[in-house]
């Protein structure tokens, strides 16, 4: 399994056009509060407008007018639902408007000002805001300071009073001071929220290699349990007789059988029900031709795919090792074997019973990996899982394995 690989990165641009989900959604809440600010600027600036246009406004006027109140509330409108490049461009129009604004002004409107200070003055925030929006922080910053700078030159321009030049930087600073307030909070929400998308985005990323890693594992570990239980096993056997049983024999068949399906049979997914836990288990018990006997309490059983994969290795193991070691050395009698098969609501019990000769399980040696690690390894690192081996010389064995809903 190849691990996951990270997404397009946050690009470190200009524009904000690739902001995570946290920071997207403060974008959008942004651009309505700039759709609020929008009409509560423009009923502000209704009068002053009227007052410096008693004869009546141009078309150059009403234009200024319309595109600079008008764009704000068009971004409040459409910020919550419009596809993210259409921001950047109302954002663009709106901030160029300002400027094409502020530059002309001294020229259309040469003269002391007599009416107060000019309309655009009065909301000058809301460009550089929506330039907030989309832009990064040194952009803004930099516009901020045009504007400033504009300004003050317009109010020096317009200015009858005494010290024009103290009066349009102090007008200038205070600008750029209000403006400033508004466009740090906004500058500092959208920092914080994309840091919370980079640390989302790298907690993703850890969990998404962890699961592989641990999908990894687990694989290697199917295939380990595989090779132990079904070859190593077989050549063992081969390897200690002169002369192969036929319950030997079929195991070495199987084996290869086993091999042969392990690109063709797809490994369980999800939950697995009853009903296909019980056929996977008759299927392994007629490939070694031994009874099975199922007892239903009830069919509304679902086992995780690692539990049911793991009851079915875990009994296929006890039914090698059965095959392998009841019959002893002297092979006195025929040995019976049974797998006997339980359900209950949240629990199922798989037990593998032989009359064999028997042994100590106190005395099987750590290294002897048939018991410790493909039987009681396997179940008990299982969560729910668990095996118990009953066994006694000359009593038979009795391996019994269990998963119970936690």
């Amino acid at each position: 399994m190849t691990e996951p690989t990270p997404r397009v990165p946050f690009r470190e641009n200009y524009l904000r056009l690739n902001p995570g989900p946290t920071q997207l959604r403060l974008m959008r809440m942004t651009a309505g509060a700039v759709g609020l600010g929008g009409l509560v600027f423009g009923a502000l600036a209704i009068g002053p407008f009227s007052e410096q246009h008693r004869e009546g406004p141009g078309p150059t006027a009403v234009l200024s007018f319309v595109v600079l109140l008008g764009l704000p509330i068009v971004i409040g409108a459409v910020g919550s639902w419009a596809p993210l490049p259409v921001l950047p461009v109302l954002a663009a129009c709106e901030a160029a408007a300002l400027l094409a604004v502020l530059v002309s002004w001294p020229i259309m409107h040469g003269g002391p000002h007599h009416h107060g200070m000019p309309w655009p003055l009065g909301i000058a925030a809301l460009p550089i805001v929506c330039m907030a929006i989309v832009m990064r922080g040194y952009l803004v910053w930099t516009y901020l300071g045009v504007v400033g700078v504009l300004t003050a030159i317009v109010t020096f321009l317009g200015s009858s009073g005494q010290e024009p030049l103290l009066l349009a930087v102090q007008i200038g600073l205070y600008a750029s001071s209000f403006a400033a307030i508004f466009v740090g909070l906004v500058l500092v929400g959208l920092e914080s929220a994309e840091h919370l998308d980079r640390l989302q985005e790298a907690e993703r990323l850890t969990t998404a290699r962890n699961a592989a890693r641990l999908a990894r594992e687990s694989e290697r570990a199917r295939f380990d349990g595989l090779i132990h239980d079904g070859v190593i096993s077989t050549l063992l056997m081969a390897g200690r007789s002169e002369r192969l049983s036929t319950d030997q024999m079929r195991q070495a068949e199987d084996t290869l059988a086993q091999l042969e399906r392990i690109g063709a049979e797809a490994p369980l997914t999800g939950p697995v029900s009853t009903a296909q836990l019980l056929s996977r288990l008759r299927r392994l018990a007629a490939q070694y031709r031994i009874p099975i006997d199922a007892t239903i309490i009830s069919d509304r059983l679902s086992v995780p795919a690692e539990a049911a994969e793991a009851l079915l290795a875990a009994c296929g193991e006890a039914v090698r090792n059965s095959i392998e070691h009841a019959e002893g050395e002297l092979a006195i009698h025929q040995v019976e074997r049974r797998i006997e098969v339980r359900t209950s609501d949240d629990a199922i019990t798989v037990g593998v019973r032989d009359d064999g000769v028997g042994f100590e399980p106190s005395l099987v040696r750590p290294e002897r990996l048939g018991v410790a690690r493909s039987i009681s390894g396997r179940m008990n690192e299982l969560p729910g899982g668990y095996a118990v081996i009953d066994s006694r010389p000359g009593r038979g064995t009795v391996v019994l394995l269990g998963w119970a809903r936690r």
